[in-house]
């Protein structure tokens, strides 16, 4: 079984990252880029935070932090965002596998 054979069933995460560098516009245009995104299925922009949920079978943490940066930003630097992050990256990185492996129902 493959992480595609369970678009069916999809398995939402929510995310709360704190951003840096980024104006107002471009905050504007990050929101638009990610509702865009496969498998997004909710984003909020505000000030310098992003709420975003999504279906880990579509999209990884991996790929929301490469479109804050086309956008010119990055996820803070303090040791909180550091800390959810590799949080975030080792829940993911377990959910996945349990996506692979789990027999079909």
């Amino acid at each position: 079984m493959t992480i595609q054979d369970n678009a069916d069933n999809p398995t939402p995460v929510r995310r709360h990252l704190r951003l840096e560098d980024l104006n107002q516009l471009q905050i504007e245009l990050l929101a638009e880029k990610f509702s865009a995104e496969p498998g997004v299925v909710k984003v909020v922009v505000r000030k310098q935070w992003l709420d975003i949920e999504y279906d880990i079978s579509q999209l990884t943490l991996e790929r929301v932090i490469a479109v804050i940066e086309d956008f010119g930003g990055e996820l803070s630097a303090d040791w909180w965002t550091a800390l959810k992050t590799s949080w975030y990256q080792k829940t993911e990185e377990k959910l996945r596998a349990q996506l692979i492996d789990d027999p079909e129902p």
